[in-house]
């Protein structure tokens, strides 16, 4: 096992390839448009801009879009990182892609509400979502044991102030009209996920949930996307399975996190362009029935990129422990 780190190791070889190369190009140019203020502005009659009007005091859908945008971008150029620094991290890389797919997933749920109050109580759900999440938070830390009693005080003060803009932001959705149960419900991503897969035909839950094996230890997910290279018994007789993370696979990965970033551009351009009034649902259709109407127009739509197929690879390998281990 020359030059690998123990249970967890890489080849100290940077990614070269053209698609490697051309990944990092778009990668830049998406990297750029997220530490810019001023991208991604909203045309003055758009559906976005629309979609401020009325709103009640927290965050709109463009800004909720916006925020969910670049932290999506930031998780793939995290685990770009490692790859050009030759790590080809076998549960680093799946677990940040995984970050990319969940939040550029969450935006266009957040983009494809049914008509503007749709939106608006989607944008305003996640927004409630972090404030009731700070809540649990603050309020489980003045709980500790070993905490001193100013810092359980201090705690339990952040967790009243997040408790009542929670209930606050509730009350203004239904003074603005908006259904207040749709705004304060739990937000759950999976949910969310899978809505957008079904309104769009797209594949946000399935990849994620790969993705997510990794996240959290599940040796199910290696098994399923790693290639096995052997076992090895520690000293002792515990066995473990060892398994390789191959650039072609990485590079996979990575156009994951591409495809749904760009999913979500995609749609938010639409939003922060095109007119319509609040009845307007944006990107309601399955993506092969909008394919086939835009064909019919003569209206070509690029979702993916294609890409020629990378080198045989450097790679990263990942070690498992085998059930029932035999005694040493």
């Amino acid at each position: 096992m020359d030059g690998r780190i123990y249970g967890m190791a890489t080849e100290e070889t940077a990614v070269h390839s053209e698609a490697w190369e051309q990944f990092g190009a778009w990668l830049a140019d998406v990297q750029n448009l997220s530490q810019d203020t001023h991208a991604y502005p909203l045309a003055p009659e758009s559906l976005l801009a629309g979609d401020e009007l009325d709103i009640p005091k927290g965050p709109g859908p463009a800004a909720v879009v916006r925020t969910l945008l670049d932290a999506s971008v930031d998780n793939l150029g995290a685990a770009f990182s490692l790859a050009q620094a030759g790590r080809l991290s076998p549960v680093g890389i799946p677990t940040l892609v995984r970050g990319t797919i969940e939040l550029s997933g969450l935006g266009m749920w957040v983009l494809t509400g049914t008509e503007r109050a749709g939106r608006q109580e989607r944008a305003l759900r996640v927004g409630h979502d972090s404030l009731i999440n700070a809540y649990k938070f603050f309020k489980e830390r003045s709980e500790l044991p070993g905490f001193s009693t100013e810092n359980k005080k201090a705690a339990a003060a952040s967790a009243a102030e997040h408790k009542d803009s929670a209930a606050a932001l509730g009350e203004a959705a239904a003074k603005a009209g908006l259904k207040r149960t749709r705004v304060t419900a739990k937000l759950n991503r999976t949910e969310a996920l899978q809505e957008v897969d079904k309104a769009r035909g797209s594949d946000f839950f399935s990849l994620w949930q790969l993705c997510s094996g990794f996240a959290h230890g599940l040796a199910w997910a290696p098994s399923l996307f790693h290639l096995p290279v052997g076992t090895h018994t520690m000293e002792g007789g515990g066995i473990i399975t060892a398994s390789t993370f191959h650039e072609e696979r990485a590079l996979m990965m990575f156009l994951w996190g591409k495809h749904a970033i760009e999913e979500l551009r995609g749609t938010f351009a639409a939003g922060r362009s095109a007119t319509g009034g609040p009845e307007t649902t944006l990107v309601s259709m399955p993506r092969e029935k909008m394919e086939v109407e835009a064909r019919a127009k003569g209206i070509q739509i690029n979702y993916q990129f294609t890409f020629p197929p990378p080198r045989q690879p450097e790679s990263s390998t990942f070690y498992m422990a085998q059930p029932n281990n035999p005694k040493g």
